[in-house]
């Protein structure tokens, strides 16, 4: 017993000294307002997974910013697992389960409007949804047969999650659904995304499996494509039919208008997904006037309000704790 006693004093006083009593300052922010604020108890040792992975060094890579809260680890999220990486130097600042894939719902869409677009297909040329189209699981924002443009159906895919227009663009790229998916494995690859597999266009299967990391290298490479970043940034859209009747479509992204979407904050692009199999999911590049660019990635929040919580309160503990401007 006496051995047993000093094995587990000597266990708690090296534990102490790797976590000292003011390291384990963790952050929680309000849903969508800067007024009030609440705390939750966390996992430490959860909790302590910041900065551990590295993204693969590169010629470009440019300096990271300067953790000027050394002793903040984070923020509670609901969210399965959960990122915020810099996106000039692709340091991790935050990080938490991010090797555990999970199914991403309609991030796929992302991926899909990237490969789409690869094509060059002339996006002011008209276009009609047709039966084959026609995807259930989520909200049919323009009807069949009614002609509108191609810009049309990828504002619908991207703005509203519409899996019927997304359906739409794949057909509408001549490739055969096969062959389209093939060609967002071989991107994927491509940009270096080494565990994620798509197997359908629109993010219905629940077999579309990725991890944080190589969705911010999606996002990153995504929203180089400008149209997609203009597209992805906007609250609404309102698209006009050959009939003349106006679809106003909402984004599924509830930041957008937010406080974290109005200065010193910016969304630069943004994509929702959800699927029983996959929780709530978000991932966003944001901009801050006085520092860099971030890309949070969350996956499987337990509700649709905490996915945008836990991406909003990453967000600001990230340029609450690190600074850019003296690089």
């Amino acid at each position: 017993m006496i051995i047993k006693f000093f094995t587990q004093l000597i266990l708690t006083t090296a534990l102490l000294q790797f976590f000292p009593a003011d390291a384990g300052e963790l952050q929680q922010y309000t849903p969508l307002t800067q007024q009030d604020s609440f705390r939750q108890s966390f996992d430490l040792l959860e909790a302590y997974q910041v900065m551990s992975f590295h993204f693969p060094e590169s010629p470009s890579r440019q300096q990271p910013p300067i953790n000027v809260e050394p002793t903040s680890l984070g923020v509670v999220t609901s969210a399965q697992s959960a990122i915020v990486v810099d996106r000039a130097s692709h340091e991790v600042l935050f990080e938490k389960n991010i090797h555990q894939p999970r199914s991403i719902g309609s991030i796929t869409k992302l991926m899909t409007a990237f490969v789409f677009l690869q094509t060059k297909p002339d996006i002011s040329a008209p276009a009609a949804m047709i039966s084959e189209d026609i995807r259930l699981g989520a909200t049919l924002h323009l009807p069949i047969g009614e002609t509108m443009t191609v810009k049309d159906l990828l504002e619908a895919s991207l703005i509203g999650s519409d899996n019927s227009s997304t359906a739409a663009l794949a057909r509408l790229s001549g490739l055969t659904e096969g062959d389209f998916v093939a060609r967002m494995n071989e991107t994927a690859a491509e940009f270096g995304m080494q565990q994620t597999t798509f197997a359908d266009t629109t993010g219905l299967s629940s077999k579309n499996v990725s991890v944080v990391t190589d969705l911010v290298l999606l996002f990153d490479h995504a929203l180089e494509n400008p149209l997609i970043a203009e597209i992805t940034q906007k609250a609404s859209v309102a698209i006009t039919g050959s009939s003349g009747r106006v679809y106003t479509i909402q984004s599924t992204d509830e930041l957008l208008g937010s406080f974290i979407d109005q200065p010193p904050y910016d969304i630069l692009g943004a994509k929702t997904g959800f699927l029983p199999e996959a929780g709530y999911c978000l991932g966003t590049v944001f901009s801050h006037e006085q520092e860099g660019e971030i890309i949070v990635v969350v996956l499987g929040s337990e509700t649709k309000e905490g996915r945008f919580q836990d991406a909003k309160s990453l967000a600001v503990w990230a340029y609450d704790t690190f600074d850019w401007k003296s690089l």
